[in-house]
């Protein structure tokens, strides 16, 4: 392919990109010294953006939107939900945006399907937490923070409004996968040790 077919196709997703999701990488982390043949510039992604930025267009995804250093209050940020179906599940995307798009934090909730086989049976009536992400600078212990969005208490007002949601639709219980960094921060939102999951009755 073109250089100018290759930058075409990238346009062209990133502009269908739904904002649900993140575009981690979209080219391989190949030094060009190593490439014997073919495209060889590694800088895909920052030819895109100046490709969408000519058209007047932009991309949606999770990463091009994220506040990186800005410092927020809870003023300047609405929390907005987005929901779809998957074939087993109803999943809902709960973020935190500012007046310009810019996503501080979100969480990923997900309602199964009464009549899907879950495949861990100890899941089943549970709504799922599935990720719960804030973004920002991470400040030294015991630093006071001065706007960051990973100190503004977005991830719990977001586990907060996740159980709101699960409880509305009829389930009695919310499951979480949580790292053993994370088990006393979820133990304060009333989460407790379930197996593999930390589980919090609504």
């Amino acid at each position: 392919y073109t250089e100018e077919e290759v930058v075409d196709v990238l346009v062209r997703c990133k502009v269908q990109t739904p904002r649900y999701v993140r575009l981690t990488r979209i080219i391989r982390d190949i030094p060009t010294t190593n490439v014997v043949e073919g495209f060889k510039k590694a800088n895909l992604r920052q030819i895109a953006q100046q490709q969408l930025q000519k058209q007047g267009l932009r991309c949606q995804c999770i990463r091009c939107r994220e506040v990186k250093r800005q410092r927020l209050t809870t003023d300047d940020l609405q929390l907005t939900v987005e929901s779809y179906e998957t074939d087993a599940t109803t999943e809902h995307f709960l973020s935190f945006v500012t007046g310009e798009d810019q996503i501080a934090g979100f969480l990923r909730l997900s309602f199964p399907h009464q009549d899907a086989a879950l495949p861990i049976p100890e899941l089943t009536g549970h709504a799922m937490i599935r990720e719960v992400h804030v973004y920002g600078p991470v400040l030294p212990l015991g630093e006071e923070s001065q706007g960051e969005a990973q100190h503004m208490g977005l991830g719990t007002l977001l586990v907060e409004k996740a159980k709101e949601m699960a409880r509305a639709a009829g389930y009695g219980r919310i499951a979480v996968i949580s790292a053993i960094g994370t088990r006393e921060y979820y133990r304060k939102l009333e989460f407790a040790l379930d197996g593999l999951y930390m589980t919090a009755v609504l």
